[in-house]
């Protein structure tokens, strides 16, 4: 599978979410327990899936609606920030700093839950750059 990036640099493709419906409804209610356990979210099942940022607007995952980089990125045709010549932006930044705490959950979960739940939205920032750097 081709690896799929959000407007702001996290790995959609491996986030629990995408194509979840795909996946199954086991895998689904799996990934509502960890994430209601590990970020406090209350989301029904049969809603964690997502088509990522890219994927039709219908088929992208409630959190991800309201998200402003990834808006933008649709009203100008890009794929991700790293296309846009606009370097400071505060509707990334804000895309951002919404995962930036993510990676000190490493040290309280097993290695399997963080892989599995919380790595995808790690790096975010560094992917987008090296994204930018390749594109540009």
């Amino acid at each position: 599978m081709a690896k799929e990036m959000s407007a702001c640099g996290v790995l959609c493709s491996s986030c629990p979410a995408f194509h979840g419906k795909a996946k199954g409804i086991e895998h689904q209610k799996q990934t509502a327990a960890a994430w209601k356990r590990i970020f406090k979210l209350n989301a029904k099942a049969e809603t964690l899936t997502c088509g990522g940022c890219q994927g039709p607007e219908k088929e992208l995952l409630r959190y991800c609606r309201t998200c402003k980089a990834q808006q933008c990125c649709r009203e100008k045709g890009l794929h991700s920030c790293a296309e846009c010549p606009v370097k400071a932006c505060a509707r990334l930044e804000k895309a951002q700093a919404v995962w930036d705490g993510v990676p000190k959950l490493e040290k309280k979960l097993s290695r399997a839950d963080f892989v599995k739940y919380v790595k995808p939205y790690c790096g975010h920032r560094e992917r987008l750059e090296q994204a930018r750097r390749a594109h540009s």
